[in-house]
C-alpha cells in the first residue's frame, strides 16, 4: 500500500509540473498575441493621429503608443 501511495504522489507531481508548464505556455502565447495585435493597431492609429500631433513624426507617435502598450502589459 505504501508503494502505491508513493508512486501516486510522484505521478501527481509530474502531472502538476506538466500541467503548470502547459498553462504557462498558453498564457504567454495568449499575451503575445494580444500585444502583437495591439501594436499592429497602433501602427494604423499612428497614421491617423499625425494631424493631432503636428510636431511629431509618424514613427515618434508609433513609438510612444507602443511604449505605453508594452508598459501597460508589463505592469499587470
Amino acid at each position: 500500500m505504501t508503494t502505491i501511495t508513493q508512486t501516486w504522489g510522484y505521478t501527481c507531481r509530474i502531472c502538476d509540473k506538466v500541467t503548470s508548464f502547459i498553462y504557462g505556455f498558453f498564457n504567454s502565447l495568449g499575451n503575445a498575441i494580444i500585444i502583437s495585435r495591439q501594436i499592429e493597431a497602433n501602427t494604423k492609429i499612428a497614421r491617423l493621429m499625425r494631424h493631432e500631433y503636428p510636431g511629431l513624426s509618424e514613427a515618434q507617435i508609433l513609438s510612444e503608443l507602443n511604449y505605453k502598450t508594452i508598459k501597460s502589459y508589463c505592469d499587470e
